[in-house]
C-alpha cells in the first residue's frame, strides 16, 4: 500500500489535535484542583480564625467572672444564692457571633478529693459519699473503687475496690491513678462507674486538690441529706427552705430549727466559697464552643483558674 503525504499530513494535524485537547483537559483539571485546594485551605484558615475568636472570648469572659467573684470577696462575709455572681450572664451578641455564660458555686457540691486526707482515706467523707450513692438508688459499695483510684496504695477496699490487678485485665489496660481525680469525667474510669452512675452523681459531685468544705448556702436537698446518717428528705428540704438563710456563720446554721437536733460535724462546713465553675457557650457563626472553666478564690479574694475544658 502506498500513503500518500495527505494522509500522512491529516493524521499528524489530528494527533496534534488530541494532544492539545489532552493538554487543555489536563490545565482544566489542575486549575479546578488548585481551586478547590484554595477553597478548602480558605476555609481551614477562617475556621481556625473563629476558633481562635471563639477561645479569645473565653479568655474575656473569663476575666469578667473572675473581677466579679474578686469583687464579691471584698464585700460580702458569706456565699449564698443571692449573690451578684450567682446570676447567669444575659445572652450577647456581637459582630463574631453571640456568647452566654453563667457562674456556678462548686461549694454546694461534695469533692471527691476529700475521699483522701493525710493521704489515708477519710472515713467520715467515705461514708458520707456513700449516703449519697444510696439515696440516689446506686450502690454505695461503688465509693470503694473510687477511694482505690485515688489512694496511693495497692490494697483493695471491699468488694467493689480495684487497683491495677483488676485495671490491667482491661482491653486496652491502664493502670489506676493514685492519685488526686482531676477532672470529674474521670469517673468514667472507675470500676463500676458507668455512664448512668456518673450522670445521676455528676449534679451533686466535683473536685478540688485538696479538702474543701460544703457550703450550707449553696448544697442543694441531695447533699444536705449527706451530711449526717439520720437526715431524711423531708428534715433536708427543711433545711435548704430554712427562714435562717442566707446563714453569715456555720453557727447560725447550727442553732437554726430546720437543724438542730442533727448531729453535724461543724469543721466540714461553710459559709464562704473557694470553688467556683465558669461555664458557657460561644457560637461564632458556623463555630461553636462550649466550654467549662474551673476557678479557685484564696482568704483574700485573689481568683485563679484551675482549668479548662471545652465541652462537646
Amino acid at each position: 500500500m502506498i500513503i500518500t503525504s495527505h494522509n500522512t499530513s491529516a493524521q499528524q494535524k489530528g494527533i496534534a489535535l488530541i494532544t492539545v485537547m489532552l493538554v487543555l483537559t489536563l490545565v482544566a483539571v489542575a486549575l479546578m484542583t488548585m481551586s478547590s485546594d484554595r477553597q478548602m485551605d480558605i476555609r481551614r484558615t477562617e475556621n481556625q480564625f473563629r476558633a481562635m475568636q471563639a477561645w479569645q472570648t473565653v479568655y474575656e469572659i473569663e476575666v469578667w467572672a473572675m473581677s466579679l467573684l474578686k469583687a464579691d470577696a471584698k464585700t460580702n462575709e458569706y456565699d449564698a444564692l443571692t449573690d451578684v455572681w450567682n446570676k447567669p450572664l444575659k445572652s450577647k451578641s456581637t459582630a463574631q457571633g453571640s456568647l452566654k455564660a453563667q457562674i456556678e458555686d462548686l461549694q454546694g457540691r461534695i469533692n471527691l478529693n476529700n475521699l483522701i486526707v493525710d493521704n489515708a482515706p477519710d472515713k467520715e467523707s467515705i461514708e458520707q459519699l456513700k449516703r449519697l450513692f444510696t439515696h440516689l438508688d446506686l450502690k454505695p459499695a461503688l465509693v470503694d473503687a473510687i477511694v482505690d483510684w485515688i489512694d496511693n496504695d495497692m490494697d483493695v477496699q471491699g468488694a467493689q475496690g480495684a487497683e491495677d490487678d483488676y485495671y490491667s485485665k482491661l482491653t486496652p489496660p491502664y493502670r489506676s491513678a493514685n492519685t488526686f481525680i482531676a477532672e470529674v469525667s474521670e469517673l468514667l474510669k472507675i470500676r463500676g462507674i458507668t455512664s448512668e452512675v456518673y450522670k445521676k452523681i455528676n449534679p451533686y459531685v466535683y473536685v478540688a486538690p485538696h479538702f474543701e468544705p460544703i457550703n450550707i448556702n449553696m448544697a442543694s436537698v441531695e447533699v444536705l441529706r449527706t451530711l449526717a446518717p439520720d437526715i431524711k428528705e423531708k428534715d433536708a428540704e427543711s433545711i435548704y427552705k430554712a427562714s435562717g438563710k442566707p446563714f453569715k456563720t456555720v453557727l447560725a446554721f447550727l442553732e437554726d430549727e430546720a437543724i438542730r437536733g442533727v448531729n453535724v460535724n461543724k469543721d466540714r462546713l461553710t459559709v464562704v466559697s473557694q470553688q467556683f465553675l465558669l461555664s458557657g457557650h460561644v457560637d461564632m457563626g458556623k463555630s461553636g464552643l462550649i466550654f467549662q472553666s474551673q476557678l479557685s478564690r484564696d482568704d483574700l479574694g485573689k481568683v485563679s483558674l484551675i482549668n479548662r475544658l471545652r465541652r462537646e
